[in-house]
């Protein structure tokens, strides 16, 4: 029985109260909503490249396979 509040007497320390707590999440909060906008704005940036790429590769594909049925012949 000693042994085993011995034990416990040297964990208590180590615990958190509901304040570390309370503290601990208002950061992770803070955190998370920081990695969403960056998230959001990195996939937004991604988004209109594909857009552009697209854009640019989708008509010279169409233009190649015009010349390719008009004037292969």
């Amino acid at each position: 029985m000693e042994t085993r509040l011995t034990r416990l007497e040297a964990i208590i320390p180590t615990l958190a109260t509901r304040e570390d707590l309370a503290c601990l999440e208002s950061r992770m909060n803070a955190s998370i909503g920081r990695v969403e906008t960056t998230l959001h704005s990195e996939m937004t940036k991604q988004t209109w490249r594909i857009i552009a790429l697209l854009a640019g590769l989708l008509p010279s594909l169409f233009a190649a396979a015009v010349y390719v049925t008009k004037y292969t012949n």
